[in-house]
């Protein structure tokens, strides 16, 4: 009922659709406004409308195929750029075209674009990864999706040949590992030991199941953790900055920080983290600016934005001094959730409470 109440008063058409999607319902006043949808909304109101047997579906349908571009759909981006991303869109779109038109041939080619916009085993989001799925798992065999998945860095025309090897440490568990044996160049693994003795250690590599002889080539990397001294910006930027000075704080002082992050070109999903010094913690309640959600942990302030431009926006936060000694301040990080390359951090400061 409260979906019905928000639905009758809904003015964003986009999201009139989506709730119109779930309920069943409420495909009328998107009819009398089809001219004004995207993609996004008319792939949605022709699955309402298919679902209802209305024969309007096909109407709509024919006008989702006119504003395909070319292997896929865009829609907009309006106030909720989350909500109306591509991935998101032509999945949509490719389900009201198997249920209204299926001999549609927009069908295949959406779906290899809808593949081919796979990272891994995600899509952007988590939001387009579960739509996506569901998409392709209604339009799709799974033959071609386990294809699709097996032939990635593959070259064409050799069968995987997957083999289930073990590989240990001085003899302990071994870690359980799935490579293809015909294709040597996308058998490269990472294997992580927490422990390693001083001196030397004993890699060992076990067949666990049946197969041909193997052999491998091994390279050993140490991780060194040095401190982080100065700033790093690779397509974002971050900056913090205290209306007093770290090195004087007494107990009870009460510290208001800003943060202020801007990246090189507009992106979505971003999360920005703030940690305090030890001795402190994070008001709750205290995060204020343009965010979609704030998180007071006992070690950082934690902000998420739905997205992130040139311009530079201003985070703050407060944060109570509660534990006297010399602390420092770990490097603020901020950054795009679906994609690791694109983040940046400030310096490590020094903070006193006495």
């Amino acid at each position: 009922d409260r979906l019905r109440a928000f639905a009758k008063g809904e003015a964003d058409l986009d999201l009139l659709a989506y709730q119109a999607y779930v309920l069943g319902e409420e495909f009328d006043r998107l009819l009398a406004k089809k001219d004004d949808l995207t993609a996004y909304a008319r792939a949605l109101l022709a699955l309402t409308l298919h679902r209802a047997g209305r024969a309007e579906a096909a109407e709509v349908v024919k006008a989702l195929v006119a504003s395909a571009k070319q292997d896929h759909w865009e829609s907009p981006n309006r106030r909720r750029p989350w909500e109306n991303a591509s991935i998101e869109t032509t999945a949509y779109a490719l389900q009201a075209l198997v249920a209204v038109d299926p001999g549609n041939p927009l069908i295949p080619v959406g779906r290899e674009w809808l593949l081919s916009k796979r990272h891994g085993n995600r899509w952007q989001s988590t939001k387009d990864t579960a739509v996506a799925i569901s998409t392709l798992l209604k339009i799709t065999s799974l033959d071609r999706l386990g294809a699709a998945v097996a032939n990635d860095g593959k070259p064409a025309g050799r069968e995987a040949f997957l083999k289930k090897i073990g590989v240990s440490l001085n003899g302990g568990d071994p870690r359980e590992i799935l490579v293809d044996l015909n294709n040597p160049t996308r058998s490269t693994f990472e294997v992580h030991f927490s422990r390693v003795q001083v001196g030397s250690n004993t890699l060992h590599f076990q067949a666990l199941d049946a197969q041909s002889d193997f052999q491998f080539d091994v390279e050993v990397t140490q991780r060194v953790f040095e401190p982080r001294t100065d700033a790093v910006s690779q397509g974002v930027e971050v900056k913090v900055a205290y209306d007093r000075p770290l090195d004087g704080l007494r107990l009870g002082d009460e510290v208001t920080a800003t943060v202020v992050v801007k990246a090189a070109s507009p992106v979505e999903y971003v999360m920005v983290q703030s940690p305090i010094p030890a001795g402190c913690e994070v008001i709750r309640g205290s995060g204020a600016g343009t965010f979609a959600r704030f998180e007071d942990r006992y070690e950082k302030a934690l902000f998420f934005l739905s997205s992130l431009g040139e311009e530079e926006v201003r985070l703050t936060y407060r944060m109570r001094c509660s534990i006297a000694g010399r602390f420092t301040v770990l490097p603020a990080w901020a950054g795009l959730m679906y994609n690791e390359d694109l983040f940046g951090t400030n310096a490590p400061v020094a903070a006193t409470i006495k």
